[in-house]
């Protein structure tokens, strides 16, 4: 099984979310043009080009999976994408690494089995930083160096 870990904050939105006055959550940006995943379509083009045949699974590295469970986060992803969804990592008062780490072990993931993509590189162990694409947490994968790399990669994981 090929695994992408997927952070939502960072990754797929502008990392500052915060609940508004309704206790919704909600975008703190000044680009009014920006909303909750509005680079989930980035995403879910890249798999499509790379593995239409959806080999790829998608195990959510989100607080979110933590906070309203890993189903109930997935549906606020595209209808393509929250169907590759399978699991969430555990352990989230741990660094993201070694949440992901701990999954990859319990999953029993092989070592070039799975990829990341998340803004949180903090405590990463560094012998498995080329496994991380690295975002920026204000422009995620709107980034076209960050798609290209997402990309080369994903294509590297199926041949491996």
């Amino acid at each position: 099984m090929k695994i992408l870990f997927l952070d939502f904050d960072g990754v797929l939105h502008p990392f500052n979310v915060r609940f508004n006055k309704d206790l919704e959550l909600a975008l703190e940006c000044d680009d009014k043009s920006l909303f909750l995943f509005c680079w989930a379509p980035i995403l879910e083009s890249i798999l499509n080009e790379v593995d239409p045949e959806c080999h790829i699974k998608i195990v959510l590295s989100t607080s979110w999976a933590h906070r309203y469970g890993w189903e109930d986060a997935a549906k606020r992803l595209t209808p393509y994408l929250e169907l590759r969804v399978v699991a969430r990592t555990n352990g989230y008062n741990r660094p993201r690494g070694l949440q992901i780490l701990k999954c990859v072990e319990d999953m029993s993931i092989g070592d070039q089995q799975w990829l990341a993509v998340d803004d949180d590189d903090y405590l990463w162990p560094t012998h498995l930083l080329n496994q991380l694409i690295k975002t920026d947490e204000n422009l995620g994968l709107s980034e076209i160096s960050t798609q290209q790399i997402l990309r080369l990669k994903l294509k590297e994981l199926l041949l491996r």
